[in-house]
């Protein structure tokens, strides 16, 4: 399957936009997972998942987690791997990936700053190599 890409740039909030994303796949009954840079990236991301709003909730948790497999959402970090297929990934880390992810849609991320922009533009060159149909989203999702 070549997976779909498409690009979210100069997002002043990168967690505000992930979080519209993967709400949208959620409600549309399809299982994320969200590679991200760090720990504590994963952490915030994870708890305003939880806590978005009063009264509802987007379940995660991390990919080493037992249940991982039966959770819709799933977090990484950008050296770990999912075990099983997810259709929808949302990726908030720098790096490539060592090979691409199976799935359906790659929502990549991207910053304001140039440290978020330049491996953006590697990894775009990356994906269009790789075949698959890549393009870029203006605004907010």
């Amino acid at each position: 399957m070549v997976c779909r890409v498409r690009f979210f740039p100069d997002q002043s909030h990168p967690l505000d936009t992930a979080v519209r994303l993967i709400e949208r796949a959620y409600r549309s009954g399809r299982q994320v997972a969200v590679r991200l840079e760090d720990e504590p990236q994963l952490a915030a991301l994870s708890k305003t998942l939880w806590e978005s709003r009063p009264g509802f909730f987007l379940p995660n948790v991390r990919v080493s987690d037992p249940i991982a497999a039966e959770t819709p959402i799933v977090l990484l970090l950008a050296e770990e791997t999912v075990p099983t297929p997810r259709p929808v990934w949302v990726n908030l880390a720098r790096a490539a990936f060592a090979s691409l992810p199976d799935c359906e849609w790659l929502f990549e991320i991207v910053g304001t700053s140039e440290a978020d922009k330049a491996p953006a533009r590697k990894r775009y060159r990356y994906y269009r190599a790789l075949g698959c149909a890549v393009d870029v989203a203006r605004g907010t999702p």
